[in-house]
């Protein structure tokens, strides 16, 4: 597609040195950048270096396209006047809905209509250092890649420690709690799966009613980290997950904690088994590489939304007030029967 010459902004307010962060190189540096910049930040990042006319900046401009967070929306609603001819594309992550927004990226399939809001998958784990292949096929060493909350308290019980042990088996928890990392930068090994043999993700109970849904406001990003790492999966029956799959190699499923030692077993005891699902994960990682990626956001930036706004009254321009849009918004989601989140 070629380049197109419309400005796109890529909105992180409340920074004291906004120009330091356009000097980041998001491999190298992915642990330096705050936990609700990434998405924002990388995504600008990757479309600069690939020649598309985008900015960073944290005021909103008068005309153009602008890409927020979710969590920075009170923030850009206070910036925006009555008059701008702005069309706002905002990121919902993990959050309630981009109400403010005209149009929304959303982190998997389940309310994407693309019209209004768009599937776009995460990036993958920048800086991704991939399993040694000449680890082989040995099973040794089981790891967790998040946070602490988003780990199933069996992981953390002397019942798990003392099976791992008994089977001579490593259990690596890359973890950490939630909270700084909205502030901070990312101290854990995320992105290095070299000695990594079984990749396992299993949520705690849920504590609130939207989690019993099937988590349909969250990533596959461990699934597809795993592809790209060469490293087989142990999970849950998760929307994200069961969305993405197309056979039995892409990822072991569980549905209960206490499952994931019998999955363990199986890719130890089965080699043949482990290797077709590196060789698979190898295959369906092309699908969620960073050039599809960037495909999918320049397509989306420069074709598809200008197109949508073009076409919508209110949109890219001042006929609706933002104050009228997040009612109006908020009242469709009623209408189709969607939940807040």
């Amino acid at each position: 597609m070629s380049r197109s010459s419309e400005q796109v902004y890529f909105y992180i307010p409340d920074e004291p040195n906004l120009d330091s962060l356009g000097l980041l190189d998001p491999d190298r540096d992915w642990q330096r950048m705050r936990r609700g910049q990434r998405w924002v930040l990388q995504t600008y990042l990757r479309l600069r270096e690939a020649g598309y006319p985008v900015q960073l900046t944290d005021h909103p401009p008068d005309k153009g396209t602008v890409v927020f967070h979710r969590k920075h929306q009170n923030a850009l609603k206070k910036q925006l006047n009555g008059h701008d001819e702005v069309t706002l594309l905002g990121i919902r992550g993990d959050r309630k809905e981009c109400y403010l927004a005209h149009f929304e990226v959303v982190q998997n399939g389940r309310w994407a209509d693309d019209e209004q809001r768009f599937f776009i998958p995460y990036w993958p784990q920048p800086g991704l250092l991939p399993r040694d292949p000449a680890r082989g096929t040995k099973v040794r060493r089981i790891a967790f890649k998040g946070f602490d909350l988003n780990l199933h308290p069996y992981f953390f019980s002397q019942e798990w420690k003392s099976w791992l042990e008994g089977q001579g088996l490593e259990w690596v928890h890359h973890s950490l709690p939630h909270g700084p990392t909205e502030t901070q930068g990312v101290g854990v090994d995320w992105h290095d799966y070299r000695d990594i043999d079984v990749i396992v993700a299993f949520r705690p109970p849920p504590k609130k009613h939207h989690d019993h849904r099937g988590h349909t406001e969250k990533p596959a990003s461990k699934l597809l980290n795993a592809w790209h790492a060469g490293v087989p999966a142990i999970l849950p029956p998760e929307y994200p997950y069961r969305e993405v799959r197309r056979s039995d190699l892409d990822y072991l499923e569980i549905s209960a904690p206490e499952e994931a030692q019998a999955a363990v077993l199986r890719l130890r005891h089965e080699p043949d088994l482990y290797q077709q699902m590196v060789e698979n994960g190898r295959r369906r990682s092309v699908e969620f590489g960073q050039d599809r990626i960037l495909a999918r956001w320049s397509e989306l930036l420069f074709a598809r939304i200008p197109h949508l706004a073009a076409s919508r009254p209110g949109t890219g321009g001042s006929l609706l007030p933002h104050s009228l849009r997040i009612r109006l918004n908020i009242l469709q989601r009623l209408l189709d029967g969607r939940p807040a989140r």
